[in-house]
Formats: C-alpha cells, sequence, structure tokens
C-alpha cells in the first residue's frame, strides 16, 4: 500500500505530532510506504525520513485560515494570505506532479481542514482521498474559507473523512459534511514519548499543588480562567502554583501577565515558553489543566493522562469523551471560575481522590488512545475505501 500523506503548515502542536505518531505506528504494524508533503522545511523532515519516509517540500497555503488575535489585523492578512494561497495551490498541483509518481500512489491522507492540495490532487488524477479533520474550525479558532462552498468542495472530494472526536463528528455533520462519509477516530499517542510520574506517595504529603497548562497560548485556551481560579483560591488561603507551556500572540500573553501583576500572584503562576518535547516535563507535575473553549480532541490531556496526572478539564468540546467526571478525572463548568476553583480545591484537599483519578486516568489513557490502536483504525479506513466497501 502506497499512501501520500498531505501535512499543513503545523509544527509545533497537536495535528504534526498526532500525524507523526500515526505515521511510526502505520510503518511498524503494517510496513506501508508513505511519502510525506510538507508546506515548508522544518524539524518533521528529518523526523519523517528517519522513520523511513520520502519527504517532499512543496509550498503551498491553507484555503481555510484562522482570523488573528488583533482583529484590526484581519483585512490585511485576508489579502497577504490569499494571494499565495489562489496563485500557489496550481503551482503547487505542478509540482507534486513532477516530483512524485502519482501513478504509484494508492490513496492520499489529508491530515488536517485546512488544505485543499489533497483534494485537487484526488481529484485531478482519480486517486481515493481521506480528509483528517481534527478542529471545529469556526468555534475553536474562528477560522474563514476561501472557498465559498467549501463543505460542498469537501464532500464531492473525499472519499472518507476521519473526525478525532464525536464533538468535531457532530460538529461537521451540522454543517454538512455527509453523514455517511465519516468515521471517528481518536488521535493515538505514543508511550514512548511520556515520562510517566513515579513520586505520588510524595505527592500526597506536598503542601502546595503543581499545576500544569501546555498548548497555544491563546483566548481560546483559557490560561486565563486558570489565573482568576488561582486567584480566588488565594483568596481561601489556598496556594497552588501553575506553569504555563506553549506560545501565542504576545498581545494576550501580555495581558495575562498584566492580570497576574495586577493579582499579586505572580510567584506562583509562570511563563515556561514553547517546549518542544513538553512531555518530558509533566512528571514534575500533579494536576494537569485544560481550560479550553472547544477543544477538538485534547491531545495534551491524554500526555497528561499518561504522565499520571490528575486531570481538570472543562465541559466543552471532546473533553467529556476523554475524561469520566469523578472517576478518570474532574470536569469543571467551562466559563466559571468557582467551578473551576472548586474541582481544584477538591484536588488539593482529598489527596487520596486525587491519585485515584490520576490512576484510572492513566489507565483509560494507555487503552483508549494510543497510537497503535489509532493506527489500526486508521489502516482499517484505508482498506475500506481501496477494497470499494465505501462506494
Amino acid at each position: 500500500m502506497n499512501i501520500l500523506v498531505i501535512a499543513d503548515a503545523d509544527t509545533r502542536y497537536g495535528a504534526p505530532h498526532s500525524l507523526l505518531h500515526t505515521v511510526q505506528a502505520l510503518q511498524e504494524l503494517y510496513k506501508i510506504d508513505i511519502k510525506v508533503v510538507l508546506p515548508a522545511d522544518s524539524e518533521m523532515r528529518a523526523i519523517l525520513e528517519n522513520m523511513g519516509c520520502d519527504v517532499f517540500c512543496i509550498h503551498y497555503a491553507p484555503f481555510y485560515q484562522g482570523i488573528p488575535t488583533d482583529l484590526w489585523k484581519y483585512p490585511i492578512k485576508y489579502i497577504i494570505r490569499g494571494v499565495p494561497y489562489w496563485y500557489g495551490r496550481i503551482r503547487a498541483v505542478k509540482e507534486v506532479e513532477q516530483r512524485i509518481d502519482l501513478g504509484k500512489i494508492d490513496l492520499i491522507h489529508s491530515n488536517s481542514s485546512r488544505e485543499d492540495l489533497g483534494a485537487l490532487i484526488a481529484n485531478k488524477h482519480n486517486i481515493p482521498l481521506i480528509w483528517h479533520i481534527r478542529e471545529f474550525g469556526d468555534r475553536d479558532y474562528i477560522c474563514y474559507s476561501y472557498r465559498k462552498n467549501y463543505i460542498e468542495f469537501m464532500n464531492e472530494n473525499a472519499s472518507r473523512f476521519i473526525a478525532v472526536s464525536d464533538a468535531v463528528k457532530e460538529h461537521w455533520v451540522k454543517k454538512g459534511i455527509s453523514p455517511e462519509k465519516i468515521d471517528r477516530i481518536y488521535n493515538g499517542v505514543s508511550k514512548q514519548s511520556i515520562l510517566p510520574r513515579t513520586n505520588d506517595d510524595i505527592a500526597k504529603e506536598r503542601k502546595i499543588m503543581r499545576m500544569v497548562m501546555a498548548g497555544n497560548v491563546s483566548k481560546t485556551k483559557g490560561q486565563i480562567w486558570a489565573i482568576e481560579a488561582i486567584k480566588q483560591l488565594q483568596g481561601e488561603g489556598i496556594q497552588v502554583t501553575l506553569d504555563i507551556y506553549g506560545d501565542g500572540a504576545r498581545s494576550y500573553e501580555k495581558k495575562l501577565r498584566r492580570k497576574i501583576r495586577e493579582y499579586g500572584i505572580e510567584h506562583l503562576v509562570k511563563f515556561k515558553g514553547y517546549q518542544k518535547d513538553v512531555g518530558n516535563y509533566l512528571s514534575q507535575y500533579d494536576i494537569g489543566l485544560m481550560c479550553s473553549r472547544d477543544e477538538g480532541f485534547g491531545r495534551v490531556t491524554v500526555e497528561y493522562m499518561m504522565t499520571g496526572l490528575c486531570v481538570i478539564a472543562s465541559d466543552t468540546g471532546a473533553n467529556p469523551e476523554l475524561i469520566e467526571d469523578g472517576v478518570s478525572g474532574l470536569l469543571y463548568q467551562y466559563g466559571d471560575i468557582r467551578s473551576l476553583a472548586g474541582a481544584i480545591r477538591k484536588c488539593v484537599e482529598e489527596p487520596d481522590l486525587r491519585c485515584r483519578l490520576s490512576e484510572r486516568g492513566r489507565l483509560r489513557a494507555n487503552t483508549e488512545f494510543t497510537a497503535t490502536r489509532n493506527a489500526m483504525q486508521v489502516y482499517e479506513v484505508y482498506n475500506r475505501v481501496l477494497n470499494g466497501m465505501d462506494s
């Protein structure tokens, strides 16, 4: 089986890491040949080549893009981003045709709902297309499309869609994606990328619980809610620390820093910046926070669970699919500071409960959300499409 994967421009957060783990597991399990097209040279190229993939760096721009955090930039970026998309897509298709023998490709797998290069190639060369949908788009990143009827375009060109959660699947079906063509397959996390905690007994006696948030620093990820909850808990005499990993819009991070100074909690909340292998740091913490407005899957949530952290997550998006409230973690009402603070307080005041939730979360993640399980389900979709079972 020969697969051509079309990746998107993100090289740092959920989608590229999920792609790497899926590709590695597919090759280990099935020995299939995978070629990958990247929109720019990056560290992903070396990683994929070390896995045995042929990698081609061919510039192309996405048709589906997020509105800038600073809204005044939107009209400018709409034009600046639109020009390379409209004029670059034809050139990108031609370059793919020149560098890759498409006659030997059995199937194309587009790794993101934001790019349409895979669909253009699939349509022109009559190659089956799997289109991976990893986000809500309009709810989490407030995306806009350069294609007017992009849902119709997606339905016409994809043989199958893969949604990373039931929440994402239901959302895109409501937008018009054909329900008969979409499968839900949870992302997979490689256990090899996780350093599990080994200090649970010590954590029970710790006076100040250490919390972590990892991911893009943006309004939709909800760092502000964690800061507000820490302020409320401090007023109750409960101190917890929070380390924030990741980067994002500087204007938003400055806003968060101002709020931290205003509340006088600089000694409790620290920014750690972007770390390539954040999984290497998670074992230092007791609680993992997921405060997103709408998380399509929550890869970092699974990394928290696999590490053995007690996860506290908002009750939105895919979080309730990953976390069984009161069993493998705690859910709080999104946007309710008292609800979030209450969940943190419970973890601090009930160490036995915290450790029980952590262990059950670890067992759930290591059963339900592994890279091996993900690859097996993706491979099943490949076979169904290639054998004409979905025609």
